[in-house]
């Protein structure tokens, strides 16, 4: 398919990339250029321009910033870089002023990844944190002076197709830029109406007074979501200190800390992602389950003293809400980087 660049905009050279900006705000009487931080979305091919640029629109309605766009193409014969500047606007609620962020596309054909960071760079506002969301495969060196600068790292593990060497790139990464850098997995994100209801069902009395008696965890997910489901499995493990004894073809042996065993176990169905889960923990049971066409997870817990029913929300999968939901202020991620260690021994 040919490339189309009618969504991008006004298509300028690399060097009138600032005077274009400036102009686009010279007769904006109505309109308020907003930003509160800098987005650069990175993709390896300009299949996701047009994707990507009306993602981006959506996204500033709620989280104002100057977007980068990169296409990158460094196999290309023709060596060659080109850019292209727009607005996207939307009316404030009281509706006389429009809220304005800029977006920038540049693509890079043939390129070094040094000169692909410097054009970045350039058109960065410098007060702002970068969010940097790499939707390619992670470089073999990250030397390029761009992950220097870079404040918190976007990424989706669930479209990873090397696991293990995706992992080991991270893990690079995070040894040299760990001190800065801030992890944001949309997969894990998309588990997190799920961590969230078991941990307030873990909060009711006659679950926690059995959290060591915990015997077996069934996580259910669609088809090509496994490794979502794993990143739920250690979670767990990670929350309960669990160990990991044995990786099987059909499940998961961890040990406690006191030394017994827990059955982890993964059944695929139909369904968005990580669909469910259950617990046993001694005389205790516990199920967690998305309502069919409903946002809202739907949690039993039976024991001993009876049957109880909790609602509790189901979160969102669609990727603009996984973008916002990571856009929240605040290093959130300490239980992920623990999850992530566990996750590493899993995998095959």
């Amino acid at each position: 398919m040919a490339f189309d660049p009618s969504s991008l905009g006004l298509p300028v050279e690399l060097a009138q990339i600032p005077s274009q900006l400036k102009a686009l705000w010279e007769d904006a009487e109505h309109r308020t250029r907003a930003c509160l931080l800098n987005l650069v979305v990175y993709c390896q091919n300009t299949d996701q321009f047009a994707s990507n640029t009306e993602l981006i629109s959506r996204f500033v309605r709620n989280h104002a910033c100057r977007a980068i766009l990169v296409g990158d193409i460094p196999n290309a014969t023709t060596k060659r870089a080109s850019a292209w500047v727009q607005a996207h606007c939307h009316l404030t609620k009281a509706g006389a002023q429009e809220i304005c962020s800029e977006q920038i596309t540049l693509l890079s054909e043939g390129l070094s990844q040094t000169a692909v960071a410097n054009m970045v760079m350039a058109n960065l506002d410098y007060d702002l944190p970068l969010n940097l969301w790499w939707q390619g495969t992670f470089p073999e060196d990250a030397d390029s002076p761009l992950w220097q600068r870079v404040d918190r790292l976007i990424f989706d593990s669930s479209l990873w197709e090397d696991q293990n060497e995706a992992l080991h790139r991270l893990a690079l990464i995070r040894e040299r830029f760990g001190a800065r850098l801030t992890l944001a997995d949309l997969n894990w994100t998309r588990t997190l109406g799920l961590r969230q209801a078991a941990a307030q069902c873990f909060d009711q009395r006659v679950l926690l007074e059995n959290i060591s008696k915990i015997s077996t965890l069934e996580i259910r997910h669609s088809p090509g979501t496994r490794l979502t489901a794993l990143l739920l499995a250690s979670w767990f493990a990670a929350q309960f200190s669990w160990m990991v004894a044995e990786v099987e073809a059909d499940g998961i042996q961890f040990r406690t800390q006191s030394g017994d065993t827990v059955h982890c176990s993964f059944l695929t169905g139909l369904g968005e992602s990580v669909t469910g889960l259950t617990v046993k923990a001694g005389d205790c049971f516990l199920s967690i389950e998305r309502e069919a066409g409903s946002g809202l997870l739907h949690s039993v817990t039976k024991s001993q003293s009876g049957t109880e029913h909790a609602h509790y929300a189901g979160g969102n999968h669609d990727l603009l809400f996984l973008l916002s939901e990571e856009m929240t202020p605040g290093n959130k991620h300490r239980v992920y980087l623990k999850a992530l260690t566990i996750l590493e021994v899993l995998l095959p």
